[in-house]
């Protein structure tokens, strides 16, 4: 009996469906590190966030939920994802769309949670070829008839989007100077209970020699 095979992961290695414009930190900086598109396995047998910003591969366009564009990065060109939907930032569907979905080629590598290079692709038959394009259509179109998910291949992994927003930066932030607001205070009492312990127990140190002073000081006396 033939084996059966893993249809489609030889092409669609990962995606991400749905994900937010609103959420993409589209520009980075010194502080926060640089532009991504930051994702996180929705079964997370493997934990880290990957950056897909250097990913190839197809990608849709959505208003209110409703398709309205569908692009190639990286296929035919240099380009990339995230330079792609950047684009579509300030060009004639700037304002026109709020959500994306995408199809990656690269798989992401193991030892450091990053995009892998490009490669040629791998495609066995026309059968594997079609269940790769129906699933992406089925995945993209969200056909109301259509029961049944595109036949990816079970190793091809979704991830979930990270919040990534200005909005969500500045909430990290806050919280992070809060949680170093509250150990400063911390620290701070806990400095003045030492220093208030140190004080009392060298004042008694200072009693007790000055007892031990005394009482040296009188037998030496009477030695005399």
């Amino acid at each position: 009996m033939a084996k059966k095979t893993d249809q489609g992961q030889k092409i669609i290695a990962n995606m991400g469906l749905y994900w937010a414009r609103s959420k993409v930190r589209w520009k980075g900086n010194a502080g926060i590190g640089p532009a991504r598109l930051a994702g996180r396995r929705r079964w997370a047998k493997k934990q880290g966030d990957v950056n897909f910003w250097p990913q190839t591969g197809i990608y849709a366009l959505y208003a209110n939920h409703h398709l309205v564009y569908v692009g190639q990065a990286g296929l035919s060109d240099q380009s990339c994802l995230g330079t792609r939907l950047k684009q579509h930032l300030t060009d004639d569907l700037a304002g026109r769309w709020d959500m994306f979905s995408w199809f990656g080629l690269q798989k992401v590598r193991s030892t450091d949670n990053k995009v892998g290079n490009r490669t040629k692709l791998s495609i066995s038959s026309r059968g594997h070829l079609a269940n790769v394009l129906e699933g992406i259509i089925i995945a993209v179109a969200d056909p109301p008839m259509n029961s049944q998910w595109g036949r990816f291949g079970r190793k091809v992994e979704l991830y979930i989007q990270i919040d990534d927003s200005l909005e969500a930066t500045e909430k990290a932030h806050e919280e992070v100077l809060s949680i170093l607001g509250n150990i400063e205070t911390r620290l701070k009492a806990t400095k003045k209970r030492l220093t208030k312990a140190i004080q009392v127990s060298s004042n008694r140190l200072d009693g007790k020699l000055t007892k031990t002073r005394k009482k040296l000081s009188s037998a030496i006396k009477r030695m005399g």
